[in-house]
């Protein structure tokens, strides 16, 4: 069990949080729009202060989300304060910078005190992150960020490497981190690459760290250029893990993805972002579970995640749009057979669009978990907001008295009964009250075809989506709705759907 306590003081113009137990919190430029959190997790063992900073730039979403997911990891020594979203601005509109600015004016990470030169910050948020830092006292800084080549094959970036200044004692450690990520690359050319003896950017909060406060720093660089970022998160992960551990900080696996445990059962999801999976979906419903603490978690995985069958961990699995026959390809026999038995035991699964391509039965390399079948094999069918009708079952699942609503649509399954003798029938939610039919597609058959469907498969509840309500205002609460419906018991109708 763990236990989650927020007790606030105010030091140097910083909410802080009060050791209670395991962990507490504050937030960094409270009150501002630059207003973002940390955590501190406690061992109550003696051992190091290590600072984790990730989202310091924008446009490298994966440092941030393996930031807040290592903050949930149990310390059994020292401590562990985690900064995950250091500018949240810049996350949220996906830019390197400050939002509005340019150059190094608008970059957090050289708005730290350089070297040779006076203390001074060049912004409100890097002097509370810099003040909290002197703060904490940290024996060690680790800045999680993503490179826009791998270096092997581009110096001029610097993804794909562990960025230091190692000395004869840290240098190991440094090796060993590499050695945990290069183990999961399969191409040597995109193989990671220890740069010591190598100085970090100057004005750099890794630099400054090292330089005023005499911490052991280092930047951890993925590469987000064809590299899906599931894999870039967990590559943070196995770095951050293999570090931790030969510290003696954790006890844990790399891919324990570590869940609070509140008196409120909250449902646990885990997201599938892997290859095949592109697009804003997976950001839009981060978004939207984020909005709903108390009810649900969620976490972005890979492919490695469900074939080494983390995902049970989970009580939910999305699989969203992009590409069915690549994400298929992607998780591989293993992996699909067991998101399978996943379901088949127990678990919800959610897809929407390509994800929902990959439950039907047709296919080769789907799922088939969910009783449809497409109505052609020419897919696409074009880009267009569509009007989404809603079932009498639908309006009483997803809690709707709405009849019709537009929706995105982007060439997701137009589907029908698969009468297939070993999945049982599904119920339709919605139809589609319009079509389109680009590039030579059949016209007629997209009108009145089920557009969200649910099913059963095992002890399990399967809904496919085929357009794309989380990506459309007014219909975001759809997805919460329908997991709500997929998780809880109920009684269940003449179709198996609980009412």
């Amino acid at each position: 069990m763990k236990w989650f306590f927020v007790l606030s003081l105010c030091l140097f113009g910083t909410s802080f949080g009060a050791e209670t137990s395991a962990q507490s919190s504050g937030l960094l430029a409270k009150g501002t729009d630059s207003e973002t959190p940390w955590y501190r997790i406690e061992s109550g063992v003696e051992g190091p202060t290590f600072l984790l900073v990730g989202g310091m730039h924008g446009n490298e979403p994966a440092g941030a989300i393996a930031a807040g997911q290592i903050r949930h990891w149990p310390i059994v020594k020292g401590t562990l304060i985690v900064i995950p979203r250091a500018n949240h601005l810049a996350l949220d509109v996906k830019q390197r910078r400050f939002p509005g600015l340019s150059d190094d004016a608008g970059d957090l990470n050289r708005h730290f005190p350089r070297t040779g030169a006076e203390e001074k910050t060049l912004s409100p948020l890097a002097a509370e992150i810099w003040d909290f830092s002197k703060a904490i006292e940290p024996d060690w800084v680790v800045d999680l960020h993503e490179g826009f080549a791998v270096n092997r094959q581009n110096p001029k970036s610097v993804g794909s490497t562990i960025l230091c200044d190692a000395t004869d004692e840290t240098l190991p450690l440094f090796e060993h981190s590499l050695a945990a990520v290069n183990a999961s690359v399969d191409a040597p050319e995109n193989l990671f690459r220890l740069l010591s003896n190598s100085r970090t950017a100057n004005g750099s909060l890794v630099r400054a760290s090292m330089d005023r406060l005499g911490a052991t720093g280092a930047i951890f660089e993925t590469t987000y250029t064809d590299q899906t970022l599931g894999v870039r998160v967990r590559q943070h992960r196995l770095m951050m893990h293999r570090l931790l551990t030969n510290l003696g900080m954790i006890e844990n696996k790399p891919d324990d993805l570590i869940f609070e445990n509140p008196e409120t059962k909250v449902t646990n999801i885990g997201i599938y972002v892997g290859p095949g999976v592109g697009g804003f979906g997976p950001a839009s419903l981060q978004e939207t579970f984020t909005n709903l603490p108390d009810e649900f978690t969620s976490r972005i995985i890979g492919p490695v995640e469900v074939q080494n069958n983390s995902i049970t961990q989970f009580d939910v699995l999305i699989f969203p749009g992009g590409s069915g026959g690549k994400q298929a390809a992607g998780l591989g026999e293993r992996g699909r057979k067991n998101v399978r038995d996943f379901v088949h035991d127990g678990g919800s699964y959610l897809g929407i669009c390509a994800g929902c391509y990959l439950a039907c039965e047709n296919f080769p390399w789907s799922l088939k978990i969910l009783d449809a079948k497409t109505k052609s094999s020419k897919w696409r069918r074009g880009k267009e907001v569509l009007e989404l009708g809603f079932t009498d079952a639908g309006k009483r699942i997803m809690k709707t008295d709405r009849d019709a609503a537009p929706v995105k649509y982007q060439n997701g399954p137009v589907m029908e009964p698969a009468e297939s003798p070993d999945i049982p029938d599904f119920e339709t939610l919605a139809i589609f009250n319009t079509e389109v039919a680009l590039n030579k597609t059949p016209e007629g058959i997209q009108k009145g075809s089920p557009a969200i469907l649910a099913g059963h498969y095992g002890k399990g509840r399967v809904i496919g989506i085929s357009p794309h309500p989380e990506q459309t205002e007014g219909l975001t609460h759809l997805a919460p709705e329908l997991i709500r419906w997929a998780t809880t018991p109920g009684t269940a109708d003449s179709t198996g759907l609980s009412r």
